[in-house]
């Protein structure tokens, strides 16, 4: 079950990530991965994704979310103060997605390239935080909950690492 954490924007200026991701390009435009990729999970998201009739925005369709990383488009400082603020020591993964308006994040669990050690990592904790403020047509749903006009810097924790999820920016 999806769970509460908190709010962090009194100490994350959130407003300030946001003019920074949107100042410098994104890394890539997800999803990463397609049908032929050799990744462990991808039969299980894509083909689902596909048969529903999605387009993946690099095939000039609306499925696709751009991907920001700390060091190259938002400060370290910012996944560290989100860590201790979640109470992680060890970070094996953080970004933000960013959805379009028009464009959404079909149903799917996110596949990575190194599916095999994070499988075999027992105690992994998720959680996200919505970092813009609350605009009309913006969902997002973390297996059996909607979250809708969430206030900037609520944060959630996933009952797992592979929550199956999904976004629009409608």
């Amino acid at each position: 079950m999806l769970k509460f954490i908190g709010n962090c924007k009194n100490i994350i200026d959130w407003d300030n990530v946001i003019e920074t991701i949107n100042s410098r390009p994104c890394d890539y435009v997800g999803p990463r991965h397609d049908v032929d990729s050799q990744v462990n999970g991808v039969d299980d998201v894509v083909f689902p994704i596909k048969d529903a009739g999605y387009v993946f925005k690099q095939n000039g369709g609306n499925a696709g979310w751009n991907m920001y990383f700390p060091g190259d488009q938002f400060p370290f400082e910012v996944q560290d103060k989100f860590a201790e603020f979640v109470g992680i020591e060890n970070i094996l993964s953080c970004w933000i997605s960013k959805v379009f308006p028009g464009d959404v994040a079909p149903w799917h669990w996110d596949i990575t390239d190194d599916e095999p050690t994070l499988n075999s990592t027992h105690d992994i904790k998720r959680f996200h935080c919505h970092i813009d403020i609350p605009r009309d047509g913006h969902i997002f749903i973390v297996e059996d909950t909607c979250l809708y006009n969430q206030e900037q810097g609520n944060v959630w924790q996933w009952p797992s690492r592979k929550s199956w999820h999904a976004g629009a920016n409608a």
